[in-house]
Formats: structure tokens, sequence, C-alpha cells
């Protein structure tokens, strides 16, 4: 699994549950069915859906920061480093599996968008 940067968390977390909301709001009103409108929902949400599964990937391991320390002894050739890191670790790791079922859930509704813009005579 891939540690991500806090930042990037926040910018992934921001383009997948805006996809997500814009599916919500989608089922509450009057979709139309027109194959322009089919394409431009499904390219809308395509971001959406990459990354979810960045975030699905990261894993439960968020990276904040990492600072590298070297020191070096100036009487002979030996030098030292450490790396201090800090991160957050979710408790819960069912969130990789929830954002994996957010990716699904696009994928699957922009298939049946294609789908639509392909079989819909207009």
């Amino acid at each position: 699994m891939a540690e991500i940067s806090i930042i990037e968390f926040l910018v992934y977390g921001i383009i997948t549950y805006t996809g997500m909301v814009f599916l919500i709001s989608t089922a509450f009103k009057d979709v139309p069915s027109t194959k322009s409108g089919a394409i431009a929902r499904a390219i809308f949400v395509l971001p959406s859906a990459i990354t979810a599964l960045v975030l699905a990937f990261s894993g439960e391991s968020i990276k904040i920061q990492s600072i590298t320390n070297t020191i070096r002894d100036l009487n002979s050739t030996q030098v030292w480093s450490e790396t201090i890191s800090t991160e957050i670790i979710l408790l819960n790791e069912m969130w990789v599996l929830i954002h994996f079922m957010i990716f699904i859930v696009i994928i699957v509704y922009v298939f049946t968008q294609l789908m639509n813009m392909l079989t819909k005579i207009e």
C-alpha cells in the first residue's frame, strides 16, 4: 500500500465525495435521457472513480510530514542520518473497502450511462 500525504488525501477525498454527491443528487431529480446528457454525466464522474481507486490503494496510513536529519562527523567519515515521520493511521481498516466500493459503484454508473448513450435513439 502506498503512503499519501494529508494534502493528497484531502484533494482525492474532495473529488471522490463530490462525485458521490453528484450520483446521489441525480437519483432524486429527473435525469435527462439524451445521448449528450449521458456522456456528460459519465465524463463528470470518471475523475471520482480514479481518485476513489487511489484512495482504496493508499491504505490506512496518511503521511503528514517526514524530516530527515543528517549529522556528519568532521574528524572522520562517519555520517548519521535519522528520519522522523509523522502519520495518521486510520483506526478502521474498512475505509479501504469503502473507497473500493465507491469505485465499483461509479464504474457501474459510467458503464450504464455509456450503454444508454449507445442504445438510445435521439
